[in-house]
């Protein structure tokens, strides 16, 4: 009677052990989901953060989410080198640490670093979560391991910190515009465009780091489609299939549009939209600690790496807006539902985007998965009602002939863009590795 006695006793203790680990790593997941919600609102709000500037910004703080955890975490392997030029040097030891601060002090100092020109009442709003959280978490521990704690946190953050400010858009925020850059002069090259005839958006973007050796390799081969005036080419049937759907007053072309225009300060641009989903699948479909920081991680790192993809072929080829190409050539008094963005068409960075995104999801949950995406569901300048989908490849192709129903892209751009974006996608979901096999 005894032995059975003790028996349960044994059990009931691995049991109530093993429920706390898992409440603690819900815990953790927590404290990233209160900074990351924070992250897209402060990309609605920050001066300068345009698409690859956001993306960026997610890139990096995805890394020190991840970074920051894996140490309490079995079976995961750090991204020191499996990232292009990140080699950590700073780990836990064996002394005992408040795995709470350690993550919060990192999300903590990353932000304070990749948003450093939020307004002041982001800045105030930032330190009282981290007060908030700090005060929330620190129970249980002495003094000496939570300051210890906090102190790897922010050494963790530090050393990212300074890997990030060599990859050349530590400042993009500030020079969205050079003055220094002038774009080339062709019958088929891009001119400045209404509304506000504004200058090339980040021309040198495409020259950053890669986040990952081999990113580049996934853009062999791409090419922009031929310019030509002639009726009977591809270009003008594009370009006239873009005036004919102009036309068309069916609601939902106008909704689509405007559903997937991410423009800054609204949604907190396409990276924003993206992590917004991330968090809310991520939830839904109960994704554990190590699972959902990989899909951040792996998000962040395909989303940056896309735009340097997309930015660099866009720069090489400075290929023409539709709307150029329409008034010039087809009908002088056309117009597009979105305003045409301020630089080279090809390739579609949205396009591009999201399929690299959508084959980190893919990797993660399956691609047969129905969700909603509310991300929209509070703005009243547009449409927002919640979005449903089937799936992620329908996710992807509806963001993708966003741009051609907003007439700002050609149709058959968006078809490269979307099947590179996704070799992209693929090379990120596949090549880094975040948990080995137990």
């Amino acid at each position: 009677m005894g032995k059975i006695i003790l028996f349960f006793q044994v059990f009931a203790l691995i049991s109530i052990s093993g429920i706390a680990q898992e409440s603690d790593d819900q815990k953790v997941l927590a404290i990233h989901h209160r900074y990351l919600d924070e992250a897209i609102e402060l990309t609605k709000h920050c001066v300068g953060f345009s698409p690859p500037v956001s993306g960026r910004a997610f890139a990096y703080l995805s890394v020190g989410i991840y970074e920051s955890t894996i140490d309490f975490t079995d079976h995961m392997r750090s991204l020191s080198g499996q990232m292009n030029g990140y080699s950590r040097t700073v780990f836990a030891d064996k002394k005992k640490y408040n795995r709470f601060l350690v993550a919060i002090a990192c999300d903590h100092e990353m932000m304070s670093h990749l948003y450093r020109n939020m307004p002041p009442r982001n800045q105030k709003n930032l330190q009282q979560l981290f007060n908030e959280l700090k005060d929330s978490h620190g129970d249980g521990f002495s003094k000496k391991v939570n300051e210890r704690s906090l102190d790897l946190g922010k050494r963790i953050a530090n050393e990212i910190i300074e890997w990030s400010k060599t990859d050349g858009g530590e400042e993009g925020f500030i020079y969205n515009f050079p003055d220094e850059y002038t774009p080339p002069e062709c019958l088929e090259c891009w001119v400045k465009t209404t509304p506000g005839y504004l200058p090339s958006l980040l021309p040198y973007w495409g020259s950053n780091r890669w986040m990952m050796k081999g990113s580049e390799a996934t853009m062999s081969g791409c090419e922009v489609i031929p310019f030509s005036t002639d009726t009977n080419s591809l270009l003008y049937k594009d370009a006239y299939s873009i005036l004919e759907n102009s036309k068309l007053s069916d609601p939902k072309f106008e909704i689509i549009a405007e559903y997937w225009d991410d423009s800054p300060g609204y949604s907190g641009t396409p990276s924003g939209h993206f992590y917004t989903l991330a968090r809310t699948i991520s939830e839904q479909k109960e994704l554990d600690l190590k699972k959902a920081i990989e899909l951040y991680v792996k998000l962040g790192i395909a989303m940056n790496e896309a735009y340097i993809a997309s930015w660099q072929l866009k720069y090489k080829f400075s290929f023409i807006r539709p709307i150029t190409y329409i008034q010039r050539y087809i009908d002088p008094q056309f117009n597009t539902r979105l305003s045409t963005p301020p630089f080279p068409e090809f390739p579609s960075g949205h396009s591009y985007q999201s399929a690299a995104g959508g084959e980190i999801f893919k990797q993660v949950f399956g691609d047969q998965v129905s969700f909603i995406d509310s991300t929209n569901v509070d703005r009243d300048d547009i449409n927002g009602a919640p979005r449903s989908y089937a799936s992620f490849t329908e996710l992807v192709e509806e963001v993708s002939w966003s741009r051609f129903y907003g007439g700002i892209h050609f149709r058959k751009t968006l078809d490269i863009s979307m099947d590179y974006g996704s070799r992209l996608g693929r090379f990120v979901a596949e090549k880094l590795v975040c948990i080995d096999e137990e």
